[in-house]
């Protein structure tokens, strides 16, 4: 904790002079039905010398490295499947966002421009988060109320997952259901940060606008894996495997649909 907050007192004179990790536990419901069962993951936001940054989770920089380093030395190696956060968000200095949807999947990814504002509203209220001094800020943003905690003593105009435009970095931020919320745990700067969007997989992602990927994002993983079956595309060692999969298939689409019903963003 110590490191910590010495690095944190250090970083208005680094952060534009050095890439910073700043990490957020991610806490969420999958499931509005059972409020209760709350999953977590760490996740990270790298801010580059240019004023790029990368938000994912940590178990998905450390997957994909991993994954590198093993196909360099001709091993093949299989993602983390504890995986829970695995699609990127990359913000640019102009404000732009892009939306990578996940690779190493059945679909290839898909980079996916997203320019839309958020219109915060600041408040005068404070509070202290991480030994700094933090201002409550609010704003609707993809059919969610969300409540920003924010601090100028971090000049950064940047947050966990696609919030940005505010005048500091965003220490908190969650939506008034509170069933999705990130809160920062630690800031570090680095000497140099592993981009995960250098993996191959991302390089040849398609780039697409929002309203082509809503559309495409109505069918689920599973639901797509279901109409490659029926063209061909998977193949089965006789009929009665075809249809053992669809049967399976159809039940855990079934079930995905009525438990996993809270996705962070409700509409454009």
């Amino acid at each position: 904790m110590i490191k910590i907050l010495l690095t944190c007192l250090l970083l208005p004179c680094i952060c534009f002079s050095q890439n910073i990790r700043v990490a957020y536990q991610y806490k969420f419901v999958t499931d509005t039905l059972r409020k209760d069962v709350i999953s977590e993951e760490i996740t990270v936001l790298d801010i580059e010398k240019d004023k790029k940054s990368i938000f994912t989770g940590l178990k998905h920089i450390i997957s994909d490295s991993t994954m590198a380093a093993q196909s360099e030395k001709g091993i093949m190696s299989f993602p983390d499947s504890s995986m829970k956060i695995i699609y990127v968000v990359e913000k640019n200095s102009d404000g732009v966002i892009y939306f990578y949807t996940p690779n190493h999947m059945a679909n290839p990814v898909l980079k996916v421009k997203d320019d839309r504002k958020i219109n915060w509203k600041i408040s005068d209220k404070k509070e202290s988060i991480l030994g700094y001094i933090a201002q409550k800020a609010t704003a609707n943003f993809a059919g969610r109320e969300w409540t920003a905690w924010f601090t100028n003593e971090l000049p950064i105009s940047d947050g966990p997952y696609k919030f940005q435009g505010l005048p500091g970095l965003i220490l908190k931020v969650y939506d008034k259901t509170n069933t999705h919320s990130f809160e920062i745990i630690s800031i570090e700067k680095q000497k140099s940060n592993y981009v995960v969007l250098n993996d191959y997989t991302y390089k040849e992602g398609k780039q697409i606008t929002l309203n082509e990927y809503e559309k495409i994002s109505k069918k689920s993983d599973l639901e797509r894996y279901r109409d490659k079956a029926f063209t061909g595309d998977i193949i089965f060692k006789s009929n009665e495997e075809k249809q053992n999969f669809l049967k399976n298939l159809d039940i855990k689409i079934k079930e995905s649909k009525i438990h996993d019903n809270n996705p962070i963003e409700l509409k454009k």
